[in-house]
């Protein structure tokens, strides 16, 4: 490998984190506790799961988070958003009682 292929490797920083699958520090607690929102019990969909699971398109989606419309989001320091199962079912939820609420007057 050249000089310049080898500069041109980009190298882990510290603001990287550690590698996927890295357990936690000794005597450290876990970023969430069991049964904390993300865990098993809750976890953190993927917005192509969110909109599998209401057959809407992304464009849908994202329309109605614009509008704030939408199920509450997690955002990531990356960038990315996740929305969790109970925020996703909670919201599903109120959709429902509103509707019968509108249905009844």
């Amino acid at each position: 490998m050249t000089g310049r292929a080898k500069r041109s490797i980009r190298r882990r920083g510290p603001a990287d984190g550690p590698p996927p699958g890295t357990p936690t520090a000794p005597g450290r607690p876990p970023a969430t506790p069991d049964g904390a929102p993300g865990t098993t019990d809750d976890p953190l969909l993927r917005i192509e799961e969110v909109t599998a699971e209401l057959r809407v398109s992304r464009a849908a989606f994202y329309r109605w988070r614009r509008q704030g419309a939408g199920p509450p989001v997690v955002r990531l320091p990356g960038g990315g958003v996740r929305v969790r199962r109970s925020a996703l079912t909670a919201w599903l939820r109120r959709l429902e009682e509103q509707g019968t609420q509108d249905r009844q007057e």
